[in-house]
């Protein structure tokens, strides 16, 4: 039983998800409740709730009102004790085995995206760490694995929600054909304090360039100019339609407008001087340009 409830960082990918982009329900805003036993587990996420939550021991909760960075819900991952022994909380786009001890599964993926972003709120025990992380896999699975990053949060408290960024690395130039998420409320299935809590919400890929997107032939986004006075200008052959957010460096959205055609200007004149970081995200949610922004009055 030990394997089971420490589960971290086993994987059997024997099997791929029908979804088609790799990160679904990225805002955590939708969710299936259970009545018998109870609790709440996010779409197209998996968590040991089901296996655990007759034991009354739940792991992911969905988290509402002050505990959310945008929309009606995030997702909270607590470490518990269950049987003796310790549980970490996770979540995954794969699927958890609880007879094998694995995680499988995973997403059908075929892009090769810079990073990772999300937002994140973290109380830590004994200096334990929660962490978000994503495979992008070949065809070899396990063995194959073409890109990989893991956020580590601090090992203290951070009380509010917090953006974290950070590239991926490349390890092979294999095609990527698959993708798995794993989000955790402790360091691993051995370093793990019971009571470490984990927020996270609107978590997505990054794609900074047109390069990170298959097939690009002639398409670009940019955004300018930079620095900027009282306007940017999004220039765009790349999406169809797209959501600029504006954030101020505590993370707080400033400014917020959808857009599509070739030419878009955004207006900055009421926004103080200061450094500013946007992302651009596409009609399905993925987001697909990060930068900063300097505002020069």
């Amino acid at each position: 039983m030990k394997k089971i409830f420490t589960l971290i960082a086993f994987f059997n990918l024997s099997a791929v998800g029908m979804f088609a982009q790799a990160t679904p329900n990225n805002g955590f805003e939708t969710w299936t409740h259970s009545t018998f036993p109870v609790y709440d587990t996010p779409n197209s996420w998996d968590n040991l709730n089901a296996s655990t939550g007759a034991l009354g021991v739940i792991t992911c909760i969905k988290a509402t009102a002050a505990d959310v960075h945008s929309g009606a819900a995030a997702i909270k991952l607590i470490t518990k004790t269950v049987l003796t022994q310790t549980a970490n909380g996770i979540a995954t786009t794969g699927t958890i085995n609880t007879t094998t001890q694995t995680i499988g599964g995973g997403i059908s993926y075929t892009l090769s995206p810079d990073s990772i972003v999300g937002f994140y709120k973290y109380t830590s025990v004994s200096g334990d760490n929660g962490f978000a992380e994503i495979q992008l896999l070949g065809a070899g699975g396990d063995t194959d694995t073409i890109g990989y990053v893991r956020f580590v949060t601090p090992s203290s408290t951070v009380g509010t929600y917090t953006r974290f960024s950070k590239a991926i690395v490349y390890r092979s130039a294999n095609p990527v054909v698959k993708s798995i998420w794993i989000l955790s409320s402790s360091k691993d299935a051995t370093t793990h304090f019971v009571g470490s809590t984990a927020f996270f919400d609107d978590i997505n890929l990054v794609f900074a360039s047109a390069t990170g997107i298959a097939n690009p032939s002639n398409l670009e986004l940019t955004v300018g100019p930079n620095p900027a006075t009282d306007h940017l200008i999004i220039n765009n052959t790349l999406i169809n339609r797209g959501t600029f957010v504006l954030f101020d460096v505590t993370g707080r959205i400033v400014s917020e407008r959808k857009f599509e055609g070739i030419s878009n200007v955004i207006d900055l004149s009421e926004l103080p001087l200061g450094l500013y970081l946007y992302s651009i995200t596409d009609e399905k949610n993925t987001v697909i340009k990060t930068d900063k922004i300097v505002i020069k009055k």
